[in-house]
């Protein structure tokens, strides 16, 4: 156990429990090549030992703690967590396709959120030997030993985990410098963002959204590390919104982390949430959502994607390649079926999915206007 000049709280105690004994089901699993995957939604696969994780830990957890939410990636959402103040935020398998593959990167992980902010986490990597633990104020840790992020200060010769096909795309007006790349990079976002509390990354980068449990932990873990994990706009994370999800991810030392946000900014991604206008920066305060609107009538919503020829802007390389997901008579409709799509893309940035509203039909044949 780590030693610092505060003793750890009682949820951390009992989180890190609960992802250790996760763990040691998963890693036996593992071991034994017991890694049968099945598709739960197109693009996103799961393991019996991703349920079997999900159930061990909400049992510790809310057994012990019952007044508290419980946000997971394999539990449906539910309002009675969405209006809860205190979240545990869990992700019982964060690189569910490395663990398919034999693969070591994967980890279990979960995070106690408080008023929309992590206040402790674990990222437990099993096959790696690895433990990753942090409680605000008390440092950040690998099996023991204190976490410092790195004090670089420049972009190039930066050592950076991010999809090297988003950062060589022939659409950035100014191209990126010579970086170290992270060759492979690990799929768990987790782990991708503990390296960077490590000190032996500088930085890692998703143009793409991602979910709360993919962050929260991590999020901690980074920060009580001297560095910083933000959206690319540089806005705080904030979990347990309405949709449990942020539209990216910058994670780095203090010194580049304002690079980065320089350099990415002008990259237009949605809030999840829809607070205000979707590329603008978002602040504290919910606003209705167009999903939470009563349809008065048939709207004509339609979901489409398709590779842009600049991550910055909404141009399509090719019109005739465009992926039709199909056509919906309310938002709520599209935005399912936007965010199913949407969730397709991972590392993929340049591949995008949008919700086209239709104001205005015009029938040739008459030349008529419908207003829709």
């Amino acid at each position: 156990m780590q030693a610092t000049d505060t003793p750890f709280s009682d949820d951390f105690m009992l989180l890190q429990e609960a992802v250790i004994e996760a763990g040691n089901m998963a890693l036996d699993r593992f071991e034994r090549g017991d890694t049968k995957a099945w598709e739960k939604t197109p693009g996103h696969p799961v393991t019996n030992a991703d349920l079997e994780a999900n159930r061990i830990i909400k049992r510790h957890l809310t057994g012990n703690r019952p007044d508290y939410g419980w946000l997971s990636e394999e539990t449906a959402l539910s309002r009675e967590t969405h209006l809860s103040d205190v979240v545990w935020c869990v992700d019982p398998i964060d690189g569910t396709r490395a663990f398919m593959g034999g693969e070591p990167y994967w980890a279990i992980a979960g995070a106690l959120v408080r008023d929309g902010r992590a206040v402790c986490g674990v990222v437990h990597a099993p096959a790696l030997g690895e433990t990753y633990a942090a409680e605000r104020g008390k440092g950040a840790w690998l099996n023991g030993q204190r976490l410092l992020t790195s004090s670089c200060d420049e972009e190039t010769g930066c050592k950076m985990i991010a999809s090297e096909s988003m950062l060589t795309h022939p659409a950035w007006r100014v191209p990126w410098p010579e970086m170290k790349l992270a060759r492979p990079k690990p799929n768990a976002t987790l782990l991708r963002m503990c390296w960077v509390a490590t000190g032996e990354w500088d930085a890692t980068l998703a143009l793409w959204r991602k979910s709360d449990w993919d962050l929260a932990a991590g999020t901690v873990i980074v920060e009580e590390a001297g560095g910083v994990a933000s959206t690319h706009l540089g806005e705080s994370f904030r979990f347990n919104r309405s949709e449990p999800a942020q539209r990216s991810l910058i994670a780095a030392g203090k010194r580049l982390h304002p690079l980065l946000v320089e350099r990415v900014k002008g990259v237009r991604l949605p809030d999840p949430n829809w607070t205000v206008r979707p590329y603008d920066r978002a602040n504290d305060t919910e606003q209705m959502k167009m999903a939470d609107t009563p349809d008065t009538k048939q709207l004509l919503h339609l979901v489409i994607g398709g590779e842009l020829k600049d991550v910055r802007g909404i141009e399509f390389e090719d019109l005739s390649k465009l992926d039709f997901v199909g056509a919906f008579p309310s938002y709520k409709a599209a935005y399912d079926a936007w965010k199913n799509a949407a969730q397709r893309t991972v590392d993929h940035a340049e591949m995008r999915y949008f919700i086209l509203h239709a104001h205005r039909l015009l029938d040739p044949e008459t030349g008529s206007h419908h207003h829709v």
